[in-house]
């Protein structure tokens, strides 16, 4: 049995973090006209199938701007839906937080929602790595995910783990807000499918 080496493994997740770090970094600064959010986040999930596949780049951000700007008018096909659908549910989880009902129609209703909510955001987990191995762009991407979520339930109860983890990390260390979120659901996304494929 191999003992872990300590000094790599620090090393090792310290050039990691650092690179999910830039890559948010670059994702805020590409997404302050709010019209770029979408080809911003198209970049990151494209970033991180390349390092998964390639390898860490040698510039992250020069990596994350060549495909931003080669991406950008096909991110929309895929990203706008996504985009309005997130609108979309935080709207209605807000107007649904700010009656506060006791009957007990309304609390199932309010918490049937909240399970939609996650089956939404798991499936945007799957759906860009789909894309960036398909290539495309289709509905049917959406029925893929959804189909991998059912069918694999415990990465999706491990990824439900993470993602209550990671919102007490954020709880406890708001600045963590401008180096993880986006970047690293992506890497979340990616790895799960990556597990699923092996």
């Amino acid at each position: 049995m191999k003992k872990l080496d300590l000094t790599t493994a620090a090393v090792t997740f310290t050039e990691w973090f650092s690179g999910i770090a830039i890559l948010n970094l670059s994702w805020l600064l590409f997404s302050l006209p709010i019209f770029t959010l979408i080809p911003a986040t198209d970049a990151v999930f494209e970033v991180v199938h390349d390092w998964k596949v390639e390898g860490k780049p040698e510039s992250i951000f020069t990596q994350f701007t060549i495909f931003f700007k080669r991406n950008f008018k096909k991110s929309f096909k895929l990203g706008l839906p996504i985009f309005i659908s997130i609108l979309l549910l935080i709207m209605d989880l807000y107007f649904l937080n700010s009656f506060n009902q006791p009957t007990t129609t309304f609390q199932i209703f309010k918490y049937a929602f909240y399970t939609f909510a996650i089956l939404i955001l798991l499936m945007i987990l799957y759906v860009y790595p789909l894309s960036k191995r398909q290539q495309e762009a289709s509905p049917k991407l959406l029925l893929f995910a959804f189909m991998l979520i059912v069918g694999n339930l415990k990465i999706t109860f491990s990824i439900l783990i993470i993602l209550v983890a990671c919102l007490f990390i954020f709880n406890w260390f708001p600045a963590m807000l401008f180096f993880i979120p986006v970047s690293g659901l992506a890497w979340l996304g990616e790895t799960a499918l990556e597990n699923i494929e092996n």
